[in-house]
């Protein structure tokens, strides 16, 4: 099964399908429709560390363990993120937009929201934004 397979038994209306992984030592999701596939190592000429792409950090803390398989107009890219790579459907109840000093801030433009998944905020990215250059 693919990462973004639906499940029919859960009202699509009520819920979204999201892929749970970390960005080095933060906790982070993204919406499942925009992942392709997932991979034990890199195996495309575009990837990216999750870490440096999506939080702008300088230096990878933690190497991937996983590889999230994307596209943007450019074509397939591989996204490396770290620890355990879980699919989840989560109520869009708890969907939540950034508060206003995090928006502020600016820490990466595909930064939509936060997300109560499993009971753990994570930050949530959407995978529409997320471009890497060629």
């Amino acid at each position: 099964m693919a990462i973004g397979a639906p499940n029919h038994s859960l009202d699509a209306a009520s819920h979204v399908a999201l892929v749970l992984f970390s960005a080095g030592h933060t906790l982070a999701a993204i919406e499942a429709r925009h992942v392709a596939g997932l991979a034990k190592s890199a195996h495309l000429p575009r990837c990216a560390n999750a870490e440096c792409l999506l939080l702008n950090a300088p230096l990878m803390s933690v190497a991937p363990t996983h590889w999230l398989t994307l596209e943007d107009t450019n074509g397939a890219w591989q996204l490396g993120v770290t620890g355990d790579v879980a699919l989840a459907h989560t109520p869009i109840t708890e969907l939540f937009p950034l508060p206003p000093l995090i928006a502020a801030r600016h820490v990466s433009p595909a930064l939509r929201g936060l997300t109560m998944a499993n009971q753990t905020v994570r930050l949530l990215f959407d995978g529409a934004a997320l471009t890497l250059q060629p």
